[in-house]
């Protein structure tokens, strides 16, 4: 199967090559999901999941916990305290997990909830990037660098103007953290002391960054307007721009690909060296005809060579991820919220609008 992939992958590539995009309209015949396990999470409203070494990983209004999929009963559930909602993700740091809001972020033990520090916002608390040693994360115009067995600030770097928030996620790639307060600006800084080694103005095209992925040496990063950059690491070098057409929601990237979904109606696959499209697949088509897939919410999602998309019709459609083809149109009967979360054997653990959890298949 590998050998057919990569073979596959190469004409895909030979045909974006010479100009021939893989382009897709034709929808995949339908098929029902099962819930196989329901998990109350005590929240009404819940933010997106996160799948970290098996375990699920949930946050909300109330509470914090952690399920094993494999279990009828939640491994565990704590009021988190917090004097908001928590809205950011999960994250994983070694035994612990991060969660938070725009008021405050904290750590809490993986194993059983144990809350152990939390950090109060100077400002307001932007989304987190977490790695082993430290969760970095925008306050205010400020880039912080947390401790993440204490929640201690081991450094601040200030952009050029504190007339920003950093609402959006740094990211981390070797020695180096890549900061989008909002003020037009990406500053690359040493992720030892939070020292400036570059930066670059593209004030004349976004003012936010909205998502940033490392993939190799590019960096690619979704701006608050319809452009995705791919961005050298080690200079700021901005080596390729792709125009969506419309304000990109959200990306994702898996390997040497980049995913988006443009407002225009199309989902696309980048190659992150070059931004060349490598193929786009078409969700609604506009004018006359009414939209064929919702609006999508949830960011973009890849598992074993797939892509998962989930509209706000309800519906989980799943891509090859090679050429684009739609596999699989999973509707559901109930509201989700924007998330999803792949699982070997056709499953995903999903999140309805009403706070609960739950393991589908189909």
């Amino acid at each position: 199967m590998a050998s057919g992939n990569l073979n596959r992958r190469h004409f895909v590539a030979a045909l974006a090559t010479g100009g021939l995009l893989p382009t897709f309209v034709v929808f995949a015949a339908p098929q029902t999901p099962t819930v196989v396990r329901r998990w109350a999470s005590g929240n009404a409203t819940l933010a997106p999941l996160a799948l970290l070494d098996g375990y699920v990983f949930f946050n909300g209004d109330k509470t914090l916990g952690r399920i094993d999929p494999a279990n009828e009963a939640l491994t565990w559930n704590v009021p988190h305290r917090l004097s908001s909602n928590a809205v950011y993700r999960p994250r994983a740091a070694g035994q612990l997990v991060i969660s938070g809001g725009q008021r405050e972020l904290g750590g809490w033990r993986q194993a059983g909830g144990q809350p152990l520090w939390l950090h109060k916002a100077i400002l307001q608390v932007g989304t987190p990037f977490v790695d082993a040693e430290r969760t970095y994360v925008g306050d205010g115009h400020w880039l912080l660098a947390l401790s993440n067995q204490s929640g201690a600030i081991d450094w601040r770097f200030a952009p050029d103007t504190d007339d920003c928030t950093a609402a959006y996620a740094p990211t981390v790639a070797g020695e180096t953290v890549f900061f989008g307060p909002g003020d037009g600006m990406l500053y690359a800084v040493n992720r030892a002391d939070g020292k400036l080694k570059w930066k670059l103005n593209e004030k004349k095209e976004w003012q936010y960054i909205r998502q940033m992925y490392v993939s190799g040496n590019v960096l690619v990063a979704g701006t608050y307007t319809e452009l995705l950059y791919g961005i050298a690491i080690d200079s700021g070098k901005i080596l390729w721009k792709f125009k969506a057409g419309n304000f990109i929601n959200s990306h994702h990237v898996a390997g040497d690909t980049a995913y988006l979904w443009s407002p225009t109606g199309w989902i696309y696959a980048i190659d992150v060296g070059t931004g060349k499209v490598r193929w786009r697949h078409q969700t609604s088509r506009y004018g006359k005809s009414a939209a064929n897939w919702g609006h999508m919410m949830a960011e973009i999602v890849t598992f074993e060579d797939q892509v998962y998309c989930l509209d706000m019709n309800q519906v989980l459609h799943v891509l090859d991820g090679v050429d684009g083809k739609e596999l699989l149109r999973i509707p559901f009967a109930h509201d989700l919220r924007p998330t999803v979360s792949p699982l070997p054997g056709k499953r995903a653990v999903m999140a309805s609008d009403a706070g609960e959890v739950q393991l589908v298949q189909w």
